[in-house]
């Protein structure tokens, strides 16, 4: 006669029939017939194999392994905004793991971020944003020991070489102008079309200006 034993290992699910690990079923002391008290959500089936980044469900009859990237960090390929995966299944064909690059945008075509063909312009661009603002005293002041031109100098260089809108503008800032900004185009123009100021220059002159006055 064959002897039953105590217990026999069975799969735990939860309730959307997903593997959780293992545990037993003890045998019915009620029966003679050798079953088994089956615990709610577990299943009398050989466990499934683990694979990395996948979670396991019983589909009634196999088991289905199904990607698992939740709490990943992936990176929307048409903003390079970030986002947190929170779903199970494949990643979207709209993101990458990959982190974009400043300035880049998503190639599909080699499979990676490129560099915008303006790169160089919005570096400068955020350069000059970040370079703050002066006086008008810090600006005229710095230029004068920089470079010798004194206000009345700047504003008759203005009005000889300028014209239109942006002489009136740039004439306007040296005489009114409470703060300057590198992000001002027309100043921007100004300091190194007009004035010839190398642009490296300029930023070092900004920063003296800023620990100077």
């Amino acid at each position: 006669m064959k002897e039953n034993t105590l217990s026999i290992p069975v799969c735990q699910l939860d309730e959307n029939g997903y593997f959780i690990g293992m545990t037993t079923a003890p045998i019915d002391p009620l029966e003679n017939d050798g079953s088994y008290l089956i615990p709610r959500l577990c299943i009398v089936e050989k466990p499934p194999k683990i694979k990395p980044a996948h979670v396991v469900q019983w589909q009634g009859d196999k088991w289905q392994y199904i990607e698992d990237h939740r709490g990943e960090t992936v990176y929307s390929k048409k903003t390079g905004e970030r986002i947190n995966i929170s779903e199970l299944g494949l990643l979207p064909d709209d993101v990458t793991t990959q982190p974009p690059l400043p300035y880049s945008e998503w190639s599909e075509k080699v499979g990676k971020w490129i560099e915008l063909p303006n790169a160089d312009e919005l570096r400068l661009l955020d350069k000059r944003k970040g370079a703050g603002t002066l006086n008008r005293t810090q600006i005229l002041i710095q230029i004068e020991l920089t470079y010798g031109e004194k206000k009345e100098k700047l504003v008759e260089i203005a009005e000889k070489e300028l014209d239109g809108a942006h002489k009136i503008k740039v004439c306007n800032a040296i005489l009114e102008a409470q703060t300057f900004s590198l992000e001002n185009d027309d100043i921007w123009q100004f300091f190194t079309e007009t004035l010839n100021i190398n642009q490296d220059e300029l930023f070092q002159l900004w920063e003296q200006a800023k620990s100077n006055y």
